[in-house]
């Protein structure tokens, strides 16, 4: 047996006012849209046309985010993220795209808070502007928030894409298969082999969110190691 169940829990970003209900995950909204697109029921709370959306992060994701968005008619979409331009971990394609279909990005400014109105609505986002200082031991800016920068951004909408974490399916453990500190997915990396024997596993249940390429390249290593296996 071969598990790729992916990464598909959200990260957080620990916000205050992050669990208001017009702040969504980057997926459920990506999913609506999608059925949508389909001609099939979703939930009408997702048609942001007319509206300002903010969206947190800078992956292809959150590029995704920006572009449905702006395709569905959204008054403005404003991408927050941190760190510069150069430093999104995002496709380059992906934000010059964006870029050219009116997305608005705000670099260098870290989300402090959500502020709500008296309803527990979302109405801004309060940031804080950053500036990157000295490497660190992995050659990385370290990230410094500027004091007495902070500012809001306006918002009827915001959606949080932070990237994934891996889901933990409570088979796992039934099963006797362990997990790392972080939900991935413990494996020989020579054979895909887990910590139960005849299961094997790969992709971002083991990875952690990454690309569809090192997926398919686990499912094939995963597979000679099946097809060695099963000649015993």
């Amino acid at each position: 047996m071969f598990i790729g169940v992916g990464a598909t829990k959200a990260k957080k970003a620990s916000l205050s006012g992050e669990n208001a209900a017009n702040v969504y995950e980057a997926m459920e909204y990506l999913t609506a849209i999608q059925k949508k697109n389909f001609k099939t029921k979703y939930d009408r709370k997702f048609d942001f046309k007319d509206l300002n959306v903010v969206v947190i992060g800078g992956g292809d994701t959150a590029m995704d985010c920006l572009r449905t968005a702006k395709r569905e008619g959204a008054k403005s979409v404003t991408c927050l993220y941190r760190r510069d331009e150069y430093n999104m971990p995002g496709s380059k394609k992906e934000y010059k795209n964006a870029m050219e279909e009116g997305v608005d990005f705000t670099f260098l400014a870290a989300p402090k808070e959500i502020i709500l109105n008296d309803n527990g609505k979302a109405i801004a986002v309060e940031i804080v502007k950053t500036t990157l200082g000295l490497k660190d031991a992995s050659g990385r800016q370290k990230m410094e928030e500027i004091k007495g920068s902070e500012t809001r951004v306006k918002a009827d909408v915001v959606i949080m894409s932070l990237g994934f974490d891996p889901a933990v399916p409570s088979f796992l453990a039934e099963n006797g298969i362990e997990t790392n500190s972080w939900g991935g997915i413990i494996i020989n990396e020579t054979t895909h082999e887990t910590t139960t024997a005849g299961i094997y596993a790969g992709g971002d249940c083991f990875r952690g969110a990454d690309l569809v390429v090192t997926a398919a390249l686990d499912g094939r290593e995963a597979a000679r190691s099946i097809s060695k296996a099963l000649l015993k």
